[in-house]
């Protein structure tokens, strides 16, 4: 039934006083807004400790610099039925004037927030405000909905139809920046700025193998968030600001209030907190990665960073882990096959489950990515892609949406060195793990059913090595391979333990051979290779004590030599 107030504002519609009928729903909003306010769940907050960081009027607080607090109380039944009259009173305003924007915002704000995330998608098309603004709503009302491909697109069209101050304000990631990257932004006009964006958003994506860019579409519904809030009532009871808005921007708009259990002096007002999505992760990558995608480490990417500049809570993973897994890359002519292998099986978020995985490669933000996906793939899988033989940024990611998890590795990955154009040298590719037959396999395509998912191996076993040797002459020459396993540099507290006889030394394995190679169809270097080998060995751990080790294969014949590493961990796995 239509309350007595909204039957006044429809009365007033059939006279053409559509100002009535707005200020209806002003007054109808801030009456929801005193209403919540006043009808928050208690609980105590950090009021006792000094702000992490203080924005504007708003003390602040990182909460990953501490234990999590446990979630906030279930939204009071009454504060849901108050929303839902509103909605229903700004569905029929709506109605009634469907070009005023700040009606089309609320309508689709407290629809989202309501978790109706469709309808708020079904009202966006009602909506007839500039073109801009109600493409910024649809974007804002998919995004909520996970359709993330949907949001990017009708944001790119909604940024291009922008007045370009209202674009400029809106892409501007100057509260995002912090540090070199920031101060280089700086520096740059708006139109400048546009590759510097587009290079941040693609490296901050958190799974490449959705799509859409989720964390660039985040970035635009807190814009649109912050501009629908501008000139409405705040659960704070305080008028909208700049301190208010970077907030949002940096950390996104609360999914919940709660207020402070009264105290034993009346307070003047009811003091109110707003919790951020929870758990949230930094996703932006470091000015290295930024310079050079393809040599970062996966350092670049420090999801779990103390007191970050910003951060993102997908709604599709409550947690981003390491990914368990190993990498190696071979010659195929002027390309290269990346073999990528991954295990899960110790990562409790993925027990029971049956996740999907997907290998990426990507030169840039502009050019086509290489992308293998495995649907159901499992705990452990053994994936290979072939692209282009050029340095590029890889991401192998392991997801479970129904546990909401997932595992990531990104980092960016160097293909072996071609033989040399005059034919006079070899080149080794990179080492692959594998857990040995009894009968060793010399070829790529027989090692890849035996292949590790991780780098890490017990000392009571056999540890698998294979590798290829490109640039050798076509009737075969002889090579001396030297395959050495020596302790990585270890810390300064294990030196210390060691010299006073605490701990025990690491030991080195050293074994080498000669023997003829001849190429055996590979087609590795283009012009400047006559084919390559397939080699592998079996190494036996069991005289290793646990810790990290770096496995070097040198492979040398009379006219130069080769030399490929990789660090191995061993232990009780």
């Amino acid at each position: 039934m239509l309350s007595l107030r909204l039957l006044l504002a429809l009365a007033a519609a059939q006279q053409g006083d559509s100002q009535q009928i707005l200020r209806f729903a002003r007054d109808a909003q801030a009456d929801f807004e005193w209403i919540r306010r006043h009808h928050l769940p208690t609980r105590h907050g950090y009021g006792g400790s000094a702000c992490d960081e203080r924005i504007g009027r708003f003390c602040f607080w990182h909460p990953d610099d501490r234990t999590d607090p446990p979630p906030p109380p279930e939204e009071p039944r009454r504060i849901r039925a108050a929303r839902d009259r509103l909605v229903q009173q700004l569905d029929s305003v709506a109605a009634l004037l469907p070009g005023d924007e700040w009606i089309a915002g609320q309508l689709v704000r407290y629809l989202v927030e309501s978790g109706r995330s469709t309808e708020a998608v079904a009202a966006v098309r009602e909506c007839r405000a500039a073109a801009w603004w109600c493409g910024a709503l649809a974007g804002f009302a998919l995004h909520t909905a996970g359709d993330f491909a949907g949001a990017d697109s009708v944001y790119r069209a909604a940024l291009g139809d922008m007045p370009r101050e209202e674009r400029c304000r809106w892409t501007d990631l100057t509260l995002l920046l912090e540090g070199d990257l920031g101060r280089r932004y700086r520096r740059l006009n708006c139109d400048e700025r546009r590759a510097f964006e587009s290079r941040l958003w693609w490296l901050a994506q958190p799974l490449y193998s959705l799509l859409g860019n989720d964390r660039r579409t985040e970035h635009l519904a807190r814009a649109t968030l912050s501009r629908i809030a501008e000139k409405a009532r705040t659960p704070y009871a305080v008028s909208w600001g700049d301190d208010l808005r970077e907030i949002t921007l940096r950390y996104g708009w609360p999914t919940s209030w709660t207020q402070e259990p009264a105290g034993g002096s009346a307070a003047p007002d009811v003091l109110v907190s707003g919790h951020e999505p929870s758990p949230s992760f930094h996703f932006l990558a470091d000015a290295g990665a930024f310079d050079d995608p393809a040599t970062a480490s996966s350092s670049a990417w420090t999801l779990h960073a103390r007191r970050p500049r910003e951060r993102y809570g997908p709604a599709y993973a409550h947690s981003v882990a390491p990914l368990e897994h190993q990498v190696a890359l071979f010659r195929r002519g002027e390309s290269c096959l990346t073999v990528a292998a991954y295990d899960v099986g110790r990562d409790t978020g993925f027990a029971r489950a049956s996740p999907d995985a997907t290998l990426l490669l990507a030169r840039d933000e502009d050019a086509a990515s290489v992308t293998e996906r495995r649907p159901g793939a499992g705990s452990s899988d053994v994936i290979v892609a072939q692209a282009e033989c050029e340095p590029l940024l890889l991401s192998l990611e392991v997801v479970a949406p129904d546990r909401r998890h997932a595992a990531r590795a990104r980092y960016g990955v160097h293909p072996p060195r071609a033989p040399p154009v005059t034919g006079d040298g070899v080149t080794v590719s990179d080492i692959l793990l594998f857990d040995p037959p009894d009968s060793l396999p010399t070829e790529l395509a027989a090692v890849l059913a035996y292949v590790r998912g991780s780098v890490t191996a017990r000392p009571d076993t056999r540890l698998g090595l294979f590798w290829e040797v490109y640039g050798l002459n076509p009737a075969g020459e002889t090579v001396i391979t030297a395959v050495d396993v020596v302790p990585a540099r270890a810390g300064w507290l294990r030196r210390a333990t060691q010299s006073l006889g605490l701990a025990k030394r690491r030991a080195a394995v050293r074994l080498e051979w000669s023997e003829v190679l001849r190429p055996r169809g590979l087609v590795a270097g283009g012009a400047g290779g006559a084919g390559g080998a397939g080699r592998a060995l079996a190494l036996e751990l069991s005289g290793l004590s646990p810790g990290r080790y770096r496995v070097a294969v040198r492979a040398a014949t009379e006219r130069s030599a080769a030399v490929a590493a990789r660090d191995i961990e061993i232990g009780g796995r």
